[in-house]
């Protein structure tokens, strides 16, 4: 009989078709082909989503303390839906302290990550999550966290098979990154590829996996709350004491021009300027100051120009003071 109980992440499984195909082979390839252990396993989430109430988790409000530390918002380079988890800013005694809670919690953020699926055949059938490190201790794991996290991966392993498509540290502390590093060598390269570790500096190569406009702001991307532009953006990589120019936006007579630039790591200077189409003198929009350069700290700068007549919105970065390293920047323009 076809009932509420018999859906999993929106799908319902005796409901021919490509979606329930594709979320009854999880479990089947989860229990390596064996049938009846897949049916087992089936029936084991049908019984925990329904007596945890998963189905509500995605409105329900947990406390404060489990707000504001993740993200959903986008695509990869594969088209997975990324699932972006901030670790440095959490009060440890809050958020794990009680396991049950946490593991609430986590179901909530795991649950509006899977939505985001489309059940389709050709489509991305798992996700793409980012832990980042940044402000994390070396030696966080207290027993309570370790309790947490163990729960919690129990949970996810027995409940939702073949979802882990692509796992990004970032901001990962250096040591523990050569570390892996080393030991990956050892790994299947379909496991290896699976895990990403990536430093402080490494937005050109988070980049090559997740689109600018996908990344937070905190991460060196352009995703922030209160953006007002969408669409994509241009990377521009400025080599040591050199310039490098993007446009932002063209038009083609009076308009206004929203704009959003920034540096991604350490700093570079910059200035924004409007090129008439008829040859007439540039007008500089903003730049920073002398001797003062953009910081990445300072995260996205933004604003809006009123062009007068036809032309180009460009800027120019700097990367004035450095001889040996480069400086990814990245910018955009839209007419509002």
């Amino acid at each position: 009989q076809r009932s509420r109980n018999s859906s999993i992440w929106g799908v319902d499984i005796l409901q021919e078709g490509d979606a329930s195909n594709i979320v009854l082979l999880k479990f089947l390839r989860a229990a390596d082909l064996d049938v009846n252990g897949a049916i087992a396993r089936l029936e084991s989430t049908l019984r925990f989503r329904q007596e945890r109430g998963v189905d509500e988790l995605c409105q329900a409000d947990l406390g404060e303390h489990f707000e504001g530390h993740d993200t959903v918002a986008g695509c990869d380079a594969e088209g997975r839906p990324v699932m972006i988890s901030r670790y440095g800013g959490m009060d440890n005694d809050k958020v794990f302290g009680d396991c049950e809670a946490f593991v609430k919690y986590r179901l909530k953020i795991m649950e509006q990550a899977v939505s985001q699926l489309s059940f389709a055949r050709g489509e991305a059938e798992d996700l793409c999550q980012v832990h980042d490190y940044s402000g994390v201790p070396l030696l966080f794991k207290t027993s309570e966290v370790k309790a947490a996290i163990a729960a919690m991966s129990k949970v996810f392993g027995d409940h939702y098979p073949e979802t882990k498509g692509k796992t990004i540290f970032v901001n990962f502390p250096a040591a523990f990154s050569k570390l892996f590093q080393a030991f990956s060598v050892f790994l299947p390269e379909r496991t290896r590829k699976k895990f990403l570790i990536f430093g402080e500096s490494d937005q050109a190569l988070l980049f090559e996996h997740l689109r600018p406009e996908a990344v937070p702001e905190a991460l060196g991307g352009m995703l922030r709350a209160g953006g007002a532009i969408g669409g994509t953006c241009s990377a521009v990589e400025v080599g040591p004491r050199s310039t490098e120019e993007v446009v932002l936006q063209e038009v083609a007579g009076p308009a206004a021009v929203a704009w959003e630039l920034r540096v991604c790591a350490s700093e570079a200077a910059y200035e924004l300027v409007f090129v008439p189409a008829d040859g007439g003198a540039e007008e500089v929009v903003a730049a920073s100051r002398a001797k003062e350069p953009l910081q990445a700290s300072s995260g996205v700068v933004a604003g809006e120009y009123r062009a007068a007549r036809a032309g180009a919105l460009k800027c120019r970065f700097r990367n004035d003071r450095l001889w040996l390293s480069n400086r990814l920047c990245l910018a955009r323009g839209s007419l509002v």
